[in-house]
């Protein structure tokens, strides 16, 4: 394929990254190439169009370091998201960018209404990606390193509660809606390794349920309640037999993605009313009612997925009342 075309499909997963997940955008890419075939597409010579190919060019080369870093293909896609939001900002090569180019690109981002929390994050991103440049010798002088750490306040984030999750349950139309609801809740695992899943994944006689496709390439074993089996059984009976092996399809046929799951649980927010319905509060919840029935922090971890403890520990939400009665129950 000509450079032009590889370049407008590069720019099309560029503006992609905003709105779909990796495997999507790889996807709509493949058919972009098919789409473009022998056409040949010419564009003026000019400083714009240099400065977008040195950008990408080093983009890329930091994708790769990325990969080879073992960083998984979600926060690979994180970073280079926010780089992107980044370049398309200054508007200038990565290698000219000063320390306030960075500062207004992350004022303008809290300007407009993103979280302190997560404009600290792509603080983070971008002191890792230009600490690479300056390791790579592709830029002399850090432009981070007089940008401090942003703070910002921890909220207390609660998970759903049993009325929430009967409210959830009781706006789900489909069988595939319910058990979807139904196998985040019971396994706790996330959105990604949901749609990875294969049928053969899961071992029924013993309510255990093998995630291959754990973050950072990592696999583990979690298991399943009888409750979450019987909605799952009655969607696999009832699904057309067209579909394969993986547990969750589209009306198209295809296995369903983040992206797809995401607008499920969207729509059944909408009809439930339930505010708070994000993939990720369904492990939460998961983390949060283990704690409660006493199960040992450290199975808890194991059954997430987690390395370390602590992130662990923020999952888990306490009650002032359980704390209060707790405390009494020791002291008295």
């Amino acid at each position: 394929m000509a450079d032009m075309r590889m370049n407008l499909v590069k720019s099309l997963e560029n503006i992609l990254l905003d709105y779909m997940e990796p495997d999507e955008i790889n996807e709509v890419s493949d058919k972009m190439i098919i789409m473009l075939g022998d056409c040949e597409i010419t564009k003026s010579n000019n400083g714009n169009e240099a400065q977008c190919m040195a950008n990408e060019n080093i983009i890329s080369l930091y994708r790769g370091s990325l990969t080879v870093d073992g960083k998984s293909v979600n926060t690979i896609y994180q970073y280079i998201r926010i780089i992107n939001k980044l370049c398309e900002f200054v508007k200038k090569p990565i290698t000219e960018m000063s320390v306030y180019d960075i500062r207004y690109f992350l004022a303008s981002e809290k300007e407009r209404g993103v979280s302190e929390r997560s404009v600290e994050n792509f603080r983070s991103y971008l002191s890792s990606f230009f600490t690479w440049l300056t390791n790579e010798e592709i830029i002399q002088k850090n432009p981070m390193r007089n940008i401090k750490p942003i703070t910002y306040k921890d909220e207390v984030k609660k998970p759903f509660t049993e009325v929430e999750i009967d409210k959830l349950r009781s706006a789900c139309r489909t069988t595939k809606e319910r058990a979807i609801i139904e196998m985040l809740l019971a396994t706790g695992v996330r959105v990604s390794e949901l749609t990875h899943m294969e049928v053969s994944d899961i071992i029924p006689s013993e309510f255990k349920v093998y995630v291959k496709h754990g973050k950072g390439g990592n696999s583990r074993i979690t298991y399943v309640t009888p409750v979450a089996l019987e909605h799952l059984n009655k969607y696999l009976n009832e699904r057309p037999e067209k579909d394969g092996t993986a547990l969750f399809y589209n009306k198209n046929h295809e296995v369903l993605r983040s992206g797809g799951i995401r607008h499920i649980l969207h729509e059944i927010a909408k009809r439930s009313g339930v505010t708070n319905t994000y993939p990720h509060n369904f492990r939460k919840f998961f983390a949060c009612t283990l704690s409660k029935r006493g199960m040992d922090i450290h199975e808890i971890q194991k059954l997430m997925g987690h390395k370390k403890i602590t992130t662990t520990l923020c999952y888990i939400y306490t009650e002032d009342e359980q704390v209060k009665a707790s405390y009494r129950k020791y002291v008295s």
